[in-house]
């Protein structure tokens, strides 16, 4: 194989191992540090602007930063489920704002008024079908083919080119055993004493 196709190889791997780590560490141990949090949506409420499948960014942001249209995730009272839906409604109480949310999906409006307490905060951003990768991830399939795989291809690339020298000095060995030796070359006939080229003097 040309030593151009192995480093291709080698930044191809290289590149998608860096790429997956980068949205894996984006999406899970890097959220505290920046101060969003994610979340995968499970269900089709909030279609087709956020399909599921995806992964919502959500941002803590002030109540008061809020309107109608933003989308929002919050845990929904009862069932402890986070559920990611738009807001339709607000109204100042007492004890602060109450949103009135709906899922574009869904003809009717969520039954409970959510409080910000309650509200892990505004959706930033969503990425769709980024959660059936991240679930996928977490499986030992997904586990065996991002480690184990690469690293095999990778110690097999490494192999190739510390054994490619010995292996091309191999192949000219036996090349060069197989070659039919050339014929010696014909001595020269006699010559008689008319044929040579200084013809000696008869007396």
């Amino acid at each position: 194989m040309p030593r151009y196709a192995l480093a291709l190889i080698n930044i191809a791997v290289a590149g998608v191992g860096l790429a997956a780590v980068a949205v894996l560490a984006g999406l899970t141990v890097l959220a505290p540090f920046f101060h969003y949090s994610t979340y995968v949506v499970l269900s089709g409420s909030m279609a087709p602007s956020i399909q599921v499948g995806s992964v919502v960014v959500v941002r803590a942001t002030p109540p008061e930063e809020l309107k109608i249209g933003d989308v929002i995730t919050f845990v929904r009272a009862g069932d402890q489920e986070n559920v990611t839906h738009r807001i339709v409604a607000i109204e100042d109480t007492v004890d602060g704002p109450s949103f009135t949310t709906r899922g574009d999906a869904n003809n009717v409006a969520d039954t409970a008024e959510i409080r910000y307490n309650a509200m892990a905060g505004k959706v930033a951003a969503s990425l769709p079908f980024v959660g059936y990768v991240l679930k996928w991830v977490s499986s030992p399939a997904a586990r065996l083919l991002l480690i184990v795989v690469p690293g095999v291809l990778l110690a097999g690339i490494w192999l190739w080119e510390i054994w490619q020298p010995a292996l091309d000095r191999w192949s000219r060995s036996r090349t060069e055993a197989t070659r039919p030796e050339a014929s010696p070359p014909a001595r020269p006939s006699a010559q008689s004493p008319e044929d040579a080229p200084f013809p000696s003097i008869r007396r």
